[in-house]
């Protein structure tokens, strides 16, 4: 078996502006049946996942290749509101006016979305399925859409009530406005994140790194070392920072670079406003550090609406310690416990 040293190991994502790197040492047993490192790679949720398994032995990373693959497929059938699943089933119900039954980890991921709808002030909102639909940022690559007039985005935007407008009674949502549609892909990564680290956690795997297009979460460390992570701009390919990212960490960031539409020659960001309708371009990238994945996730979002202006504000609204932004000029805004953390590079 191939043995490397030293590997920097990236992923080419649409949902990321950085292409995390983890700088590691990843030894591999050449040969026998014990304890190794092994890399589990697949497609998912129209990225790419690898998953970094740290002395495992081969019964384990079967296990995991098994479990994480089978909970990915359904875990994107079933929160993508486009596809004919779950969160599809609840859009129609709330778009119907009838009440929808809802799986407790769906609805407590939409719960958790309008708790940070709130501490945001908005700057996160999940319900804007219908504007991002109208932007045409829910099919990527397809027929550039025309761009909607103001009206319109007025409209949808009026109707988008946010996610804390609906009523549950337990787990079934009993009231929402007509015009509210969910889309949870601001959070949804964070959860899966969550969900991969209990699958291997339930293997006896204490040591690992989940990777879905860069967005990452650390389950103990790199054979005694803290997983390196680097940091790039969204126009450089090397990195100008790295950061170690401890055990129980998520690192996730949100930008305007990859994933965008065209229409009309102009380029549109598929993160939009939840104040203006529109998407955002004050802000290139937002990255976010924390030990809960999806509050790291939802924040990214929140910061990259807020931009500069809003970034110390928000970041404290969210209890948030490790954050960096870089605007649409190139300038970086960093809390103070980030910017202790970086390692500049030359």
């Amino acid at each position: 078996m191939t043995s490397i040293l030293q590997a920097f190991y990236s992923t080419r994502s649409s949902l990321n502006w950085r292409s995390l790197g983890l700088v590691s040492a990843l030894l591999l047993s050449a040969c026998g049946g014990g304890p190794r490192d092994q890399t589990l790679e697949f497609f998912a949720l129209g990225t790419e996942v690898s998953v970094s398994l740290y002395a495992v032995n081969e019964r384990q990373a079967e296990d995991a290749s098994e479990q994480l693959q089978s909970y990915f497929t359904r875990v994107g059938h079933d929160w993508y509101p486009w596809n004919p699943g779950e969160l599809r089933a609840i859009n129609i119900a709330i778009e119907l006016q009838e009440p929808a039954d809802v799986s407790p980890r769906l609805a407590a991921i939409i719960r958790r979305a309008a708790q940070i709808e709130r501490l945001s002030n908005n700057r996160f909102n999940a319900g804007l399925g219908h504007l991002t639909e109208r932007w045409g940022l829910h099919m990527l690559g397809d027929e550039p859409p025309s761009k909607p007039n103001i009206n319109e985005v007025a409209k949808l935007l009026a109707q988008a009530l946010g996610v804390t407008s609906i009523r549950w009674i337990d787990d079934r949502i009993v009231g929402a406005p007509s015009g509210l549609m969910l889309d949870l892909g601001g959070i949804a990564k964070g959860a899966i994140l969550e969900d991969s680290v209990q699958i291997l956690q339930s293997l006896d795997i204490e040591n690992a790194i989940v990777n879905i297009g860069g967005d990452l979460t650390v389950i103990g460390d790199v054979n005694g070392r803290p997983a390196s992570i680097g940091i790039r701009s969204p126009t450089e390919e090397t990195p100008f920072a790295t950061i170690d990212v401890a055990a129980g960490e998520t690192i996730v960031t949100s930008g305007d670079y990859e994933r965008f539409v065209e229409i009309d020659g102009a380029r549109y960001s598929h993160i939009l406003n939840p104040r203006t309708g529109y998407p955002v371009e004050h802000t290139s990238a937002v990255t976010v550090i924390h030990t809960d994945a999806m509050l790291a996730d939802a924040a990214a979002t929140a910061l990259m609406v807020g931009g500069p202006a809003e970034f110390d504000q928000l970041a404290s609204a969210l209890e948030v310690e490790f954050a960096l932004l870089i605007d649409a000029s190139g300038d970086l805004r960093l809390t103070p416990a980030m910017d202790l953390r970086l390692k500049w590079l030359d």
